[in-house]
C-alpha cells in the first residue's frame, strides 16, 4: 500500500508540476527544430534526427526569415541564492551560436520569441491580464487588455494575427486589438491528467491553409480543430502515455506534432495526409 500511494504521490506532484514545450518550426528547407527542455533537436528532410543545440532550456523556438533560429535558456541557481536567469540565443543556418540577450537574473518578459511576418513581438504583463507589443521600430504598445490570464501566445508562421491562449479559452487578437474569443470549449481531461493545472490544459496553436485552427489539447491528449464558422472537432488523438504540446502543417499537408509523455519525454509524430504516421523519438 505505502508503494502504491508514493507512486500516487509522484504521479500527481509531476503533473502538477510539468511544463511542457511548445517549440516546434519547420525552415525553407524542411529542417525541423523542437524542444525537448534540454537540448533542442533537428529532423532534416530526408529523416536523420539529431541534436542541434546542446543544454538549452527553452519552452519556444522562433524562425525568422533569413532561417536564423531562436530560443531561450533558463535556469534556478538553487536555495542558496534562490535566483533564476536566462539569455536569449541564435542559431544561423551554419550552425553559429550567438547570445542576442546576455545572462540576466530573473525572468524574460519579451523574449524575443513571438514575433509576426511583419517582426513585431508580443509578450504579456501584469500578471498576464495585457498583451504588449513592440514594432519593428521600436515603438512599444499595449494591444489588448482585460485578459484572465495569458498563458500563451502563439502566432502561426506568415500570419498578423495572435491567437492568445487566456485561462481556457481560444482568442484571436486582430491587428487593431479587437478580441475575439474563438472558443472556450475546448478544454477536455481525460483520467491520466485528471490532476493537472489549468495553465497546461490547453497549449500551443496553429492553422492550415483552409484557415481552420488547431488547439492541443495537452490534459484531452487530443488536438482539436475550429473551423472559420466555428465548428469544432476533433482532429486526432495522442496515445495513453502521450499528449500533444504543439504542431504545424507542412506544404504536403503533413502534420508535425509535438508530443510530451506522462514522464517528460518527448518525441514528434509525423501524420500524413493519408494518416500514415511516422515518429521521431529524442530523450524517449
Amino acid at each position: 500500500m505505502k508503494i502504491i500511494l508514493s507512486t500516487v504521490f509522484l504521479f500527481i506532484t509531476f503533473l502538477l508540476s510539468a511544463h511542457p514545450g511548445i517549440g516546434i518550426v519547420m525552415d525553407s528547407k524542411g529542417n525541423v527544430f523542437y524542444t525537448d527542455l534540454v537540448h533542442v533537436w533537428q529532423i532534416t528532410p530526408d529523416g536523420e534526427h539529431q541534436i542541434a543545440l546542446k543544454n538549452v532550456h527553452t519552452h519556444q523556438l522562433f524562425l525568422d526569415e533569413n532561417g536564423h533560429l531562436y530560443g531561450e535558456h533558463s535556469w534556478y541557481e538553487g536555495e542558496a541564492t534562490d535566483k533564476w536567469g536566462y539569455y536569449i540565443w541564435q542559431l544561423s543556418p551554419e550552425g553559429n551560436f550567438n547570445k542576442i540577450v546576455p545572462d540576466t537574473e530573473g525572468f524574460p518578459t519579451n523574449n524575443y520569441l513571438i514575433r509576426d511576418c511583419e517582426g513585431s513581438m508580443f509578450w504579456s504583463e501584469k500578471d498576464r491580464t495585457i498583451l504588449k507589443k513592440q514594432n519593428s521600430n521600436g515603438d512599444i504598445i499595449t494591444l489588448a487588455k482585460d485578459f484572465d490570464d495569458i498563458r500563451w501566445i502563439c502566432i502561426p508562421k506568415g500570419s498578423l494575427d495572435i491567437f492568445v491562449i487566456d485561462h481556457l479559452t481560444l482568442k484571436k487578437v486582430k491587428t487593431n486589438g479587437q478580441v475575439e474569443v474563438i472558443s472556450d470549449q475546448l478544454a477536455e481531461t481525460k483520467l491520466t491528467h485528471t490532476f493537472l493545472q489549468d495553465r497546461h490544459r490547453l497549449m500551443g496553436v496553429w492553422t492550415d491553409n483552409d484557415d481552420n485552427i488547431y488547439s492541443a489539447i495537452y490534459s484531452g491528449r487530443m488536438v482539436k480543430k475550429i473551423t472559420p464558422d466555428g465548428q469544432v472537432s476533433i482532429h486526432s488523438n495522442s496515445p495513453k502515455r502521450w499528449s500533444p504540446t504543439a504542431g504545424f502543417f507542412d506544404s504536403n499537408e503533413n502534420l508535425w506534432l509535438l508530443e510530451y509523455s506522462l514522464n517528460n519525454k518527448t518525441r514528434v509524430r509525423k501524420i500524413g495526409k493519408d494518416r500514415s504516421e511516422k515518429i521521431f523519438k529524442g530523450n524517449s
